[in-house]
């Protein structure tokens, strides 16, 4: 098939001052995708539009910076002023500490914005200090953290799952005791490295998770641990997601601008285009475009 030269919704990417996120602050701090000088600037509206409409992007979805503590409900009125202004980002994920004792008047403020779609609050952990976004492995299994999360249902918002391979158990304890929240598997479950080892545990992971309608599978960030992108990485990654979740559950996000410290937007979104090229037309614009309109109510 022809390469996809439809529309495309970008489900997953970033834009902020440097001044508001305190991860990007001095002195900084280790992450999980190595080093980031590249991206301790500011990363305006205006550039991501520059980056991302070229390849026939109609709309995004923003999901959370992480600008610190207490200042969720501020990143979110930043980036409705920004939509209002500019008309990107389409969609608002916002960050949510459902253990803290206030979750139903923190999810209240966050709906007063119309372009509010979704909570995230990170759930990946593993040893390395680098790769702990929550307290533990099974955290999603805390009381306090349950109880805040079902109210993700009173208000009708979904849900950003990011974990590691290793915690699909406690994920899909998570999904089995929420039928009715919808939820979305960040990163495309976050493989680690290309062995053929962690490979096949990020299958089984990924086919267990999957086992529930409820969630979708976003296939973002597929360079984040390899310092990069190339397509047999984003061939064996894409295919194998869309094989498990199929389709009509398979949603295209980016992760800029973190995947700009390796490739350009165009030669990133070429790389998936090659991939989908695999597919028919209709199936590629299921992927790029359709699932998201419907996932994310845009």
């Amino acid at each position: 098939m022809p390469f996809y030269d439809g529309p495309m919704i970008d489900t997953h990417h970033h834009i902020w001052l440097r001044k508001d996120v305190g991860w990007l602050a001095d002195p900084a701090p280790p992450r999980m995708f190595g080093d980031y000088f590249g991206i301790r600037r500011d990363y305006t509206v205006e550039e991501w539009m520059r980056d991302i409409v070229p390849q026939r992007a109609v709309k995004s979805v923003h999901v959370t910076a992480l600008w610190g503590p207490g200042k969720a409900l501020e990143e979110t009125k930043w980036l409705q002023a920004q939509a209002d202004t500019h008309g990107f980002p389409h969609g608002i994920v916002f960050n949510c500490d459902f253990a803290a004792g206030d979750v139903d008047a923190a999810l209240k403020a966050q709906k007063q914005y119309p372009n509010v779609r979704g909570a995230r609050q990170m759930l990946f952990w593993d040893k390395l200090p680098e790769r702990q976004g929550c307290p533990r492995a099974d955290f999603c299994n805390d009381p306090d953290f349950r109880r805040g999360f079902a109210l993700l249902e009173k208000h009708d918002l979904h849900f950003e799952l990011q974990v590691y391979a290793h915690q699909a158990k406690y994920a899909v304890e998570l999904l089995k005791a929420f039928p009715n929240v919808r939820m979305i598997l960040v990163h495309a479950g976050m493989l680690t490295d290309r062995t053929p080892e962690a490979i096949n545990e990020w299958r089984a992971a990924l086919t267990a998770m999957a086992a529930f309608p409820n969630l979708h599978v976003k296939l973002s960030g597929l360079g984040m641990y390899s310092l990069g992108l190339t397509y047999p990485q984003a061939r064996q990654a894409i295919r194998d997601a869309i094989q498990i979740f199929g389709v009509e559950r398979t949603i295209y996000g980016s992760n800029f601008p973190l995947e700009k410290l390796y490739l350009s937007y165009a030669d990133f979104f070429d790389i998936y285009r090659k991939v989908m090229a695999e597919y028919t037309e209709a199936e590629q614009r299921t992927v790029f475009h359709d699932n998201a309109v419907k996932f994310y109510r845009l």
